[in-house]
């Protein structure tokens, strides 16, 4: 009889909001090192306005490790940044990739207008135009650097700071999952309809998130 061989899940290692603090460079390494990973999803903010030479050094740990790369900047990340990731070959901002085992990874990068006049930031209009043109579905990963607004992890003082196009998009294409990060204040896990809402802590606080990637998605908050 033949035997029929088990294939294990992918497992994916999610960051956001590092901040050019080499402490979570660090603590990416040592995690790299001693878990196996198939992929690292980077949901923005490597920098904190700069500087470029750190997100180059990022994307060199992350490349002597063998990982599969996926990478948004975020709201802190410089134009210099955005460019490094696609000139290296790892940005999804505004495209929908493969990721593997019949699933999708779609990317949006920076955030909508905060009062800080950060470098990268973006108009709802602009978030939902640059997502409605991704074919977002149920087998699709929602890579985002803000979460949604209005689902109790994007609280800030002054109420909820989330996007209300990426709520949208969530609402009228419900896909899989969408990870999510910005907001350093909390991490967590919510729901949009059939969509479960993944909001990362920083990295530079020590916080990450794991994915196993098979027939479902698994996801669970970790330290790094």
């Amino acid at each position: 009889m033949e035997t029929v061989q088990k294939v294990s899940p992918l497992r994916v290692l999610v960051l956001s909001d590092v901040h050019a603090e080499e402490g979570a460079l660090e603590d990416t390494r040592s995690r790299l090192s001693a878990e196996r990973y198939d992929a690292v999803v980077l949901l923005g903010d490597i920098t904190n306005r700069g500087p470029v030479s750190f997100a180059e050094d990022f994307l060199e740990m992350l490349g002597e490790s063998e990982v599969k790369v996926f990478a948004l900047f975020g709201n802190m990340d410089v134009r210099e940044v955005r460019l490094l990731l696609e000139e290296a070959g790892v940005g999804i901002h505004a495209k929908k990739v493969e990721l593997g085992e019949g699933w999708s990874l779609a990317g949006f990068g920076g955030s909508g207008p905060t009062p800080f006049g950060t470098p990268t930031e973006f108009s709802e209009e602009e978030i939902y135009n640059g997502l409605k043109g991704l074919k977002i579905d149920a087998k699709t990963i929602l890579a985002t650097h803000a979460p949604p607004y209005d689902v109790g992890l994007d609280n800030v003082r002054s109420g909820p700071a989330g996007s209300r196009s990426i709520r949208r998009i969530i609402e009228e294409r419900q896909p899989a999952i969408n990870l999510c990060g910005h907001i350093h204040e909390h991490e967590g896990e919510a729901k949009i309809g059939e969509t479960r809402i993944v909001k990362v802590g920083a990295a530079m606080m020590g916080r990450a998130a794991e994915l196993e990637v098979g027939k479902k998605i698994e996801a669970k908050l970790i330290s790094l």
